[in-house]
């Protein structure tokens, strides 16, 4: 059974097959501009192609700049810009408002929650971009391989996003712009047939949200 991750205040935030987790502790300048986004989880793929859990304000002033009529804004630019200098993939989920989910995975050993080495340094570059993003928040998606019980994998994967969510914060982005949900085993990347499969769902994955 999927659960939702308390971050900071009250809980609610989740997402598509395989990302997205939620709270509804927010900044205060994203509660004006999203009010009911963090307030109702979606369940699923479908729940995000058509988004009518949340519910964005018109911005006359903004420009529209995405293939679904997203508003353009600064820290949309930033945040792309940083993402192709820093060669991370990304793709951008159909909806209102803009939801980068990047192709990018967190890796972890298994039975871990702590962060494999090869996923350390990117994570602490992408951590210092945050930091200074006001207007940019982050949903973490725990995942594990199907090694072990269910509970006990349902446990592992939200220690995996918890573990995620600390090294955010440790690196200064705010706590109210983490979101956290875990997935256990029952959303595989690929197939557990095989090590190399295997290693593959030991996985965290994030999606931002621009705010603003």
């Amino acid at each position: 059974m999927l659960k939702l991750k308390k971050i900071g205040a009250a809980a609610v935030m989740s997402a598509a097959a395989i990302i997205l987790s939620g709270c509804s502790s927010m900044s205060a300048t994203t509660s004006k501009m999203f009010p009911a986004m963090l307030e109702t989880a979606p369940r699923g793929e479908s729940d995000v192609l058509h988004a009518d859990w949340g519910e964005t304000q018109t911005m006359s002033s903004a420009k529209v700049g995405g293939p679904n009529g997203q508003y353009r804004t600064r820290s949309w630019d930033e945040l792309e810009t940083y993402l192709v200098n820093h060669g991370l993939d990304y793709e951008l989920i159909p909806g209102d408002y803009v939801m980068i989910r990047l192709k990018q995975k967190i890796h972890f050993n298994t039975g871990s929650a702590n962060v494999a080495d090869g996923s350390v340094e990117w994570l602490s570059q992408l951590a210092s971009f945050l930091s200074d993003q006001n207007g940019v928040d982050v949903v973490i998606g725990g995942h594990t391989d199907n090694t072990g019980t269910v509970k006990l994998n349902d446990s592992l994967a939200d220690k995996r996003a918890e573990s995620v969510k600390r090294a955010l914060i440790g690196n200064n982005v705010p706590q109210q712009m983490i979101y956290t949900r875990g997935y256990g085993e029952y959303v595989p990347a690929c197939t557990n047939s095989t090590q190399f499969g295997k290693a593959c769902n030991r996985r965290v994955e994030l999606t931002l949200i621009v705010a603003q």
